[in-house]
């Protein structure tokens, strides 16, 4: 049979309570981040190809304002002097960086959408771990050490009644 050597039940309790505290608290903490990766990773596959391909829609648009700008710009004659259209062209060039721009955005989402959904679903099966480790074994933990509590203080109760019961010394 073994012993123990319990010095404080109250602390024993108290311990108990903190572990359940604990475990709501990491339950919280994993579910934040569960929604939070998620979250980043809509944002990731969803708002950011969206917001590009719409920039590059209006960036065609700017592209097309640009030529009809400098070509009216190329049509004016005053005299027998042509305009440059320096800023016309310039504008040109501009709206085709941006679109561009655009495309290389469109692609990288692309790629770094790849690579959040991978480190997402490693981040997940490393808290799924987490989280049945806090359902499971630490919950196990707390009811073992309730038990443990109820034993104890079953115990605690009939060595009180047993010496409540003990007849006195007799003198001889």
């Amino acid at each position: 049979m073994s012993q123990a050597n319990v010095q404080s039940l109250a602390a024993m309790r108290e311990f108990r309570v903190k572990m359940m505290e604990f475990t709501d608290a990491a339950n919280d903490v994993l579910a934040s981040l569960q929604q939070q990766s998620y979250s980043f990773l809509d944002w990731v596959e969803h708002d950011r190809p969206n917001f590009w391909k719409q920039y590059m829609l209006r960036s065609f648009d700017y592209i097309a304002e640009a030529r009809v700008a400098l070509e009216q710009c190329m049509m004016r004659q005053v005299g027998d002097h042509r305009p440059t259209c320096y800023e016309e062209k310039l504008a040109l060039q501009a709206a085709k960086r941006r679109l561009e721009m655009a495309q290389e955005k469109v692609e990288a989402t692309t790629r770094w959408a790849n690579v959040v959904r991978h480190e997402i679903d490693e981040h997940e099966a490393r808290r799924g771990g987490m989280q049945r480790f806090v359902e499971t074994d630490f919950a196990r933990s707390i009811a073992v050490l309730g038990r443990m509590i109820n034993a104890i203080e079953m115990y605690a109760e009939l060595e009180a009644n047993a010496e409540d019961v003990a007849p006195p010394p007799t003198a001889t």
